[in-house]
């Protein structure tokens, strides 16, 4: 999830019971330029483990060095390539989603990355362009020759994009044809949706993206739920709303990541940002997850629409505080 998945949205979410986790997609041409940009979206906490480095590209010869370059820091558990990325910025350079067309080269690109690479090595993909067209099973069998050692399949076509239901009966098929792990990814929302997705497909686990976003707590509820307890009740509200306690405390500790990261990248340049740059930074790419903390809560919908107006780490707080306030309100009446 470009633009969100850095070290302290990872961090968030391990403390709330994610077992894995993986960087941001990440250009292989970029890495081998050096280009600092790039490099730091590969930036990690020094107590971040286990964290996998999500790589794409088209180009097999490059992709391979990158990764080798990757693997060279010691900071990553594995190597993923992404072969289902729809974003037009994306395919149009032949990667992606745009890979799914052609399951020799995924297989060039998996086959070169692990001759240079002794981590474990994955794909992550989709069920092909669009329904009519089911790829999924050649891109299987091309990822296995290769020697990946596992296969993420987000259970949709390129065309759905993050819309419409998951196909799990071809998610199900998948798991059966295949002689490596398979990890179920796509429309999982909720407990009962973890539920559904293993029981109908018999994956060997789970990933979860975008509903972690501005909701950390949900790799915990599952993992309860899945260890045979039931769906947490949240912080014992009678009406099945998170306790605002918790969704602040998040929210700060959130914040305080955002700005470590920021200051320890800036060291690594040999830079010390100021606290006014800091505070700059945290607000201009804490506002993405803001709302999304919020999302549901009176006051939010308000919030929204008017996020490019927070311009200072104090006009987030006091935003979060009127938002909280004016949900403690509702809660109170009901």
């Amino acid at each position: 999830m470009a633009g969100y998945t850095d070290a302290a949205m990872r961090r968030a979410c391990r403390c709330q019971g994610a077992a894995l986790c993986h960087t941001e997609m990440t250009n292989d041409l970029g890495l081998l330029r050096a280009d600092s940009k790039t490099w730091q979206l590969l930036e990690t906490f020094d107590d971040e483990a286990p964290c996998v480095a999500h790589l794409y590209g088209s180009n097999p010869d490059s992709l391979a060095e990158a990764a080798a370059r990757v693997a060279a820091t010691g900071r990553f558990a594995g190597i993923d390539l992404n072969a289902g990325c729809p974003v037009r910025k994306i395919t149009a350079c032949g990667a992606g989603a745009a890979l799914i067309h052609d399951p020799q080269r995924i297989h060039d690109i998996l086959s070169a990355m692990r001759k240079c690479v002794t981590l474990p090595l994955t794909i992550k993909t989709r069920l092909g362009p669009r329904p009519d067209a089911v790829m999924i099973f050649e891109i299987l069998a091309a990822a296995e020759s290769a020697g990946v050692d596992a296969l993420t399949l987000h259970a949709r076509f390129t065309s759905q994009g993050h819309g419409g239901l998951p196909d799990l009966n071809l998610l199900a098929e998948t798991k059966r044809r295949a002689r490596i792990p398979v990890i179920g990814n796509g429309g999982v929302r909720t407990v009962q949706d973890a539920r559904r997705m293993l029981a109908e497909t018999g994956v060997d686990a789970l990933m979860i993206a975008r509903a972690a976003l501005g909701n950390p707590w949900i790799f915990g509820e599952i993992s309860a739920a899945l260890a045979g307890g039931a769906a947490p009740d949240l912080a014992a509200n009678a009406d099945g709303h998170r306790d605002l306690g918790e969704i602040s405390a998040a929210i700060e500790s959130h914040m305080a990541d955002t700005r470590a990261l920021f200051e320890q990248t800036n060291t690594h340049q040999g830079v010390t940002p100021s606290a006014a740059e800091s505070d700059a930074h945290l607000v201009a790419v804490f506002r993405c997850h803001l709302f999304r903390y919020l999302r549901g809560l009176k006051g939010s919908s308000y919030l929204r629409g008017r996020l490019h107006m927070l311009n200072s780490l104090a006009d987030i707080r006091a935003a979060v505080a009127a938002c909280l306030e004016r949900e403690s309100e509702y809660r109170s009446r009901q």
